[in-house]
């Protein structure tokens, strides 16, 4: 029985050692597996504060004036200096199968002017597409809005 003891004793001091070698800590030989599976669980949830502290926002783009707004007001100062959504004539913008097509007027008083903007939707967000890229058939673009998005100003 003694002997058993010694030996139990050699190997836990070899696991103690061996820890150690490999920049561990000897927390876990003496601990037990299901409460080194609660402190791992109770550290990560401790941790991830975008999981406790409010949630993900998830889901696709809507084709709502106010989100299509949004997208307008993101659209870079330098490309699209002053950018909002056109008024008056038709509808300021359209949607189709993941696709936007958007008229933005930008620039300022005798600057001012109309042009439009191709949006695909990336997740939640309206990301602006170069029209020289998206346009040439055969095209990504729904041809539910493809005269307006590529063969408009």
């Amino acid at each position: 029985m003694r002997t058993n003891r010694k030996l139990a004793s050699s190997f836990a001091v070899a696991a103690v050692l061996a820890l150690a070698a490999c920049g561990g800590s000897d927390t876990a030989s003496t601990t037990t597996p299901s409460t080194v599976t609660e402190n791992v669980t109770s550290t990560a949830t401790a941790t991830t504060p975008a999981t406790t502290d409010k949630a993900l926002t998830t889901g696709s783009a809507s084709c709502t004036k106010a989100e299509i707004e949004k997208a307008v007001s993101d659209l870079s100062s330098s490309d699209y200096p002053n950018p909002k959504l056109a008024t008056g004539g038709g509808p300021p913008y359209k949607c189709a199968d993941g696709w936007a097509v958007g008229f933005v007027n930008v620039g300022s008083g005798t600057e001012e002017f109309t042009t439009t903007v191709v949006w695909q939707a990336e997740g939640q967000f309206w990301v602006p597409q170069d029209r020289g890229k998206v346009c040439p058939k055969p095209s990504s673009v729904p041809a539910a809005i493809y005269e307006l998005a590529c063969n408009s100003n």
